[in-house]
């Protein structure tokens, strides 16, 4: 037996601190719901709803009107009326979302709604997008800019075109989702399925634990966007951040508008602090109260910090909109801000930001990229394109091989990995160049 001395620098998450990290991750309308709670928990803290016409601060606030899933009622229905009825009420309700994206033209609205028009019951989308954009007479690349931005719409997924793509929207959209998830799904969705664990704890060289893990993750993703068994009701998406310019100022407001106002119930302190048997409880309560208090006011804090970087690093997007996003890592914020990963993730995750050009969830904005030689990030989307325009302008009788696309995309100032550009051929389903061979 030996006896060491050793120096270790470990962190203790406070009880506080653990509150203002769930506080965090809350968006406006469940904060609201957090703050009822508690105020039926604690006899010291008394809530007043903010004195507002409720309903024309809704119309004035609300982003976008979505549906909620309710469970089934007891009583019996049409069942044909009730999917014909449900599905018209989701088409309107997409339909209603496009005048938040004010920046796109009168003729992508039409792609818009023809889009939106021809969704299955599920909000599936099965169209050939070539044929789509002929008709509408523009490029293919910008008929794939306009699904992606419908999939971004309430509810996430719209507009995939089949039950894996929604998947990937899902994971693609979850700043935690396990690190090979979307690998799971792309290239052994059956294994999954089938629970083969060893297998593909082996494949992916990842423990056990770590595949038992995202398995568990891609079974409690949602199957498909919406299942029009059920009956809905409306809800509302208020932004929990407004972005609005004055005298060439971005104003940001934490939107705060609806959450009630925390006053302590002076009788009841009068009351226990007068009993020697209740003080513990009522320090105990009005602990909870500062808590509480100094929670909502570290989250707005961080929400306002994390607004002025992304006004600073998305600067294009906000002035232009969304074909001006930038690819930006949660990473490189955490780093500017000099916070964890994890906080800032907790921090964009449920929420969404109103902009003069249309209302976006927070996770949105965080998109993926790879370098270029100019030191700036070319999203993964525009790489992809670059190679399928690579391919389908190759020498048919001599195809371009994954190391000439990679070599082709180093000339233009793209580095990456001959493994990656493989990847992202097979993701498009793209065979490799022997069987590319056209005589």
């Amino acid at each position: 037996m030996n006896l060491n001395v050793s120096q270790q620098i470990t962190q203790t998450l406070t009880t506080e601190l653990i509150h203002q990290l769930e506080l965090l991750q809350y968006s406006s309308s469940e904060l609201e719901q957090h703050i009822y709670e508690k105020s039926n928990e604690n006899p010291l803290l008394t809530v007043i709803e903010k004195n507002m016409n409720h309903t024309k601060d809704i119309v004035d606030l609300a982003t976008m009107s979505i549906k909620g899933i309710q469970p089934k009622q007891k009583q019996h229905y049409d069942f044909i009326q009730t999917r014909l009825t449900q599905q018209h009420s989701y088409i309107t309700q997409l339909l209603d979302q496009i005048p938040f994206h004010p920046d796109i033209t009168p003729h992508d609205r039409d792609i818009l709604k023809y889009f939106i028009c021809n969704l299955d019951e599920h909000l599936f989308l099965n169209v050939d997008l070539s044929k789509v954009a002929e008709s509408f007479n523009i490029s293919l690349d910008h008929i794939k800019i306009l699904l992606e931005l419908l999939q971004t719409f309430e509810p996430l997924g719209v507009g995939a075109t089949d039950f894996k793509e929604y998947l990937l929207i899902q994971i693609y959209n979850d700043l935690e989702a396990p690190p090979f998830a979307a690998q799971f799904i792309q290239h052994h969705l059956e294994q999954v399925a089938n629970l083969s664990i060893k297998l593909l704890s082996t494949t992916y060289d990842i423990s056990i634990e770590e595949t038992q893990r995202t398995i568990q993750y891609i079974r409690n993703l949602q199957p498909i966007p919406i299942s029009l068994d059920s009956h809905t009701n409306n809800e509302y998406i208020i932004p929990d951040i407004i972005i609005s310019k004055l005298n060439g100022e971005w104003i940001i407001e934490v939107n705060n508008r609806f959450l009630p106002k925390i006053e302590i119930n002076q009788n009841y302190v009068d009351l226990l602090k007068e009993s020697v048997e209740d003080y513990a409880y009522y320090q105990q309560c009005m602990n909870d109260i500062i808590v509480l208090t100094q929670g909502i006011a570290q989250r707005d804090k961080t929400l306002y910090s994390l607004t002025r970087l992304l006004l600073d690093m998305q600067a294009s997007f906000f002035e232009h909109g969304i074909n001006a996003l930038s690819p930006m890592r949660l990473k490189d914020v955490a780093q500017a801000l000099n916070m964890h990963e994890s906080t800032i993730s907790r921090a964009v995750k449920n929420k969404y930001i109103r902009t003069e050009h249309g209302v976006f969830a927070l996770q949105s904005l965080f998109t993926k990229g790879i370098i270029n030689d100019a030191g700036k990030l070319d999203s993964v989307s525009f790489v992809k394109r670059r190679i399928k325009e690579l391919v389908e302008n190759e020498n048919r009788k001599f195809p371009l091989s994954d190391q000439q696309l990679t070599e082709e995309l180093e000339a233009e100032g793209v580095r990456i990995s001959r493994r990656t550009v493989s990847k992202y051929r097979k993701e498009m389903n793209i065979a490799n160049s022997s069987k590319r061979i056209y005589l």
